[in-house]
């Protein structure tokens, strides 16, 4: 974080500034009565009012499926949630870490703090909460982390982006010579890489684990990774407005965007082969019912179209039309639904019911 955010002698215009490495410096005064995007704070406050609580919850039943479970359903469940909590500890600390540096707008910062605290606070802690409910010795399962070269290898891929990023902000903070061109393509593909962990990693990892809900087992679960899934799209939502947005509004992104063109795509190449190595590791002990490894490739395939379209990429292979796994899109959509109380815990939060207005006729009278 600059030392120029706590010199609160210069007075701020906001709605000229750029949203990174502005001229003028990083953000001071946080003010929130008017917004140069006001789709980004309108983001924010939509994310902050998704707040839920995992421990709400209850994962009783899902431990008594772990312990019928075979072996193969046993590795695919656990398998994904030690890289759930990997990738959901880069995502954690990320955004707020590398991004706030080199954010000029208010919005912008209130809206990647609100990110990590989702990631952190409620994501992280979820899984967590999870594995405390289904192991004997949760210690043991997240030691395996560190064992499982796949996860290294993606979380590593993504890392380096992030890293390369940090490394220059301390530069430029300790007072170093750091080219704004370097700086500005830094920036573009750790937001690009950003976009990869939320819009293809996330995904492929809450099909599997919503397929167990489908076979009805683990629903504790699958209620904690569909409240997940619809934070995560939000945040795939925001992150593709602020790639496409910057890239219109700044021509120093314009030019990096044209520059690393083919550096993207092929991060994105890599993301997408990581994803099918995965399956075949997740599926190397046998399928479950719904989904096997060949399914789930195509899905990454399926998925790579619609996300890299949402961010002006074309993908250049071949992918079904349609979702391999139709029963997803019910997920996606948590409007539609429907949980049953006496099997599992309600999802259904309801946002926004307060009103200022009183209608006192419909008082009772006392």
């Amino acid at each position: 974080m600059s030392k120029q955010q706590y010199n609160l002698k210069t007075k701020t215009d906001y709605l000229t500034r750029k949203m990174f490495l502005d001229p003028a410096g990083p953000v001071t005064i946080q003010r929130f009565e008017e917004f140069k995007y006001p789709k980004i704070s309108d983001y924010e406050v939509t994310g902050r009012g998704f707040f839920w609580v995992p421990e709400e919850i209850s994962l009783t039943k899902d431990a008594a499926d772990f312990k019928d479970a075979s072996e193969t359903v046993r590795h695919i469940f656990t398998s994904n949630l030690l890289r759930q909590t990997a990738l959901d500890s880069l995502q954690g600390r990320g955004p707020s870490q590398i991004f706030t540096p080199v954010i000029s707008l208010p919005e912008l910062e209130a809206l990647v703090y609100c990110w990590t605290f989702f990631e952190t606070n409620i994501h992280s802690r979820s899984y967590s909460h999870i594995i405390r409910n289904i192991y004997n010795v949760p210690k043991e399962i997240f030691n395996t982390i560190h064992d499982t070269k796949g996860i290294i290898d993606m979380a590593a891929n993504i890392g380096k982006y992030y890293d390369n990023l940090h490394l220059l902000n301390c530069r430029k903070e300790l007072g170093l010579e750091v080219e704004e061109k370097e700086h500005i393509k830094a920036i573009w593909l750790a937001l690009n890489a950003s976009y990869a962990l939320e819009a293809f990693r996330f995904m492929v990892s809450f099909a599997t684990s919503l397929a167990m809900v489908e076979n009805k087992i683990f629903i504790g679960n699958g209620n904690i990774i569909s409240l997940i899934l619809q934070d995560e799209l939000l945040h795939k939502g925001w992150t593709a407005y602020i790639i496409n947005q910057v890239v219109k509004d700044d021509p120093r992104f314009l030019q990096a965007k044209q520059e690393c063109e083919a550096e993207v795509y092929a991060m994105y190449e890599d993301v997408i082969r990581e994803e099918k190595d995965w399956a075949d590791y997740l599926f190397s002990k046998g399928p479950v019912i719904g989904l096997n490894a060949n399914i789930l490739k195509d899905f990454v395939d399926y998925t790579a179209v619609g996300a890299l379209k949402d961010i002006g990429i074309k993908y250049q292979k071949t992918a079904p039309k349609t979702s391999p796994i139709p029963w997803f899109n019910k997920h996606m959509d948590t409007s539609k639904k429907q949980t049953a109380l006496q099997e599992s815990e309600s999802t259904s939060y309801v946002i926004g019911v307060m009103t200022d207005s009183i209608n006192y006729e419909e008082l009772p009278n006392l």
